[in-house]
């Protein structure tokens, strides 16, 4: 049954549930998926009322969604996204914002929202949502709880909602480590392995702040790191800046979503909210050239962070740039705050990168998460690393 909706997370006016198929490693949980997520006999609305009136029930349930429930878990429901999962914060025009129950005057931060929400609240035990420009690890940051990007194409996609398929990742969100390397080891095949680490890379041009009670806490946390037997780096992450990540990011992602769904958008924009209308406006604007030399410049951007990375080194910086911002900000603040917010997430976004957001900070009562970066297929040892450091300063 699904449970009261206190968090305002699900999807209004829709009773999405479905049980366990079999006994398992997660039986007793629940659990809710993002509404990008196919589901056997339901519509896939994709945070648009009139997307999801147009299309068909789902055939099948994706196989992220069913490798749970033959663990045992049980479906309580689908949650709200962001329409079309293109945004970083979290406010639906059409169903809503879900609620922040750790700071309710903010927002939850997207596209994930609901599904973070849904855990933050309580409501389940665990969610699944997706990531393509920071959607998992941004609502993990403002929510306070843990939040988790795989490494690209580790978790199968099929039956999700594509936005941009080469950044796309599925994640999933959960309130304690212990549980989100439970639900890791189902989807990613494997046991969690001992936390092992030789080298923390410091981003230093991240945990740059200007305000003061921020930036003794993010002291306090790489002193943390110091009482382990680990070398510790620091390096600018973004060298020379974060421009060329973003662009790359931008040109792939809006290309990649004109061809997916650039005609079905044209045909119906009107029925956006104003500001993902906005910016839907724009992804035709991206050329077939300008996608060809960002991903010339995403190959270049790849190798570099790759002679940083290797298996045992963990690189780390805020999730995001402060807490969440505060609910009904004009639409000219929220579209100028994006681009600070994602040179927190284009990195691993852009390389295909595994990375963890863990609800280690907090400021004036509001939670802000620190992210810790691996190597390509390390997604065990950030699951391992996120027990150790399992307690907020």
């Amino acid at each position: 049954m699904t449970p009261v909706d206190t968090c305002h997370a699900f999807v209004p006016g829709e009773m999405v549930t479905v049980g366990p198929h079999k006994e398992g490693r997660l039986s007793s949980l629940t659990f809710a998926v993002k509404e990008l997520y196919d589901v056997k006999g339901f519509v896939t609305g994709a945070g648009n009322p009139q997307w999801k009136s147009m299309h068909p029930p789902a055939q099948t349930t994706a196989p992220a969604v069913g490798m749970l429930l033959n663990e045992g878990a049980t479906l309580l429901g689908k949650t709200i996204s962001d329409e079309m999962a293109f945004s970083l914060d979290g406010e639906n025009a059409h169903y809503g914002t879900p609620l922040n129950s750790r700071c309710p005057d903010r927002i939850p931060g997207g596209s994930s929202s609901g599904s973070a929400a849904a855990v933050a609240g309580g409501l389940v035990d665990f969610a699944l949502g997706t990531d393509t420009a920071g959607s998992m690890r941004i609502p993990a940051s403002y929510c306070g709880i843990y939040g988790f990007r795989p490494t690209h194409g580790a978790i199968s996609l099929e039956g999700v909602h594509p936005m941009a398929p080469s950044f796309d990742a599925a994640g999933w969100f959960a309130r304690t480590p212990e549980m989100l390397a439970r639900v890791g080891s189902v989807l990613l095949g494997n046991e969690i392995p001992e936390f092992k680490v030789d080298k923390f890379v410091i981003a230093r041009d991240l945990f740059d702040t200007k305000e003061p009670g921020i930036a003794s806490k993010y002291d306090a946390f790489i002193q943390r790191l110091s009482s382990l037997p680990a070398e510790i780096v620091e390096t600018e992450l973004g060298k020379p800046d974060f421009s060329t990540w973003i662009d790359a990011l931008r040109n792939i992602q809006w290309w990649e979503l004109t061809q997916a769904h650039g005609a079905w958008i044209s045909r119906n924009l009107d029925t956006f909210g104003d500001e993902i209308r906005g910016r839907l406006e724009k992804i035709a604007s991206v050329t077939r050239n300008d996608m060809e030399e960002s991903r010339l410049v995403r190959k270049q951007l790849i190798g570099q962070i790759e002679n940083i990375l290797s298996p045992g080194t963990i690189i780390v910086f805020p999730t995001a740039p402060g807490v969440a911002p505060l609910k009904g900000r004009p639409i000219d603040e929220a579209r100028a705050s994006r681009i600070n917010t994602m040179r927190h997430t284009c990195i691993a976004a852009v390389a295909g990168l595994p990375q963890v957001s863990m609800p280690l900070i907090e400021q004036d009562g509001c939670p802000l998460g620190i992210s810790f970066l691996g190597a390509r297929g390390q997604d065990g040892q950030l699951l391992a690393a996120a027990q150790v450091f399992g307690a907020p300063l």
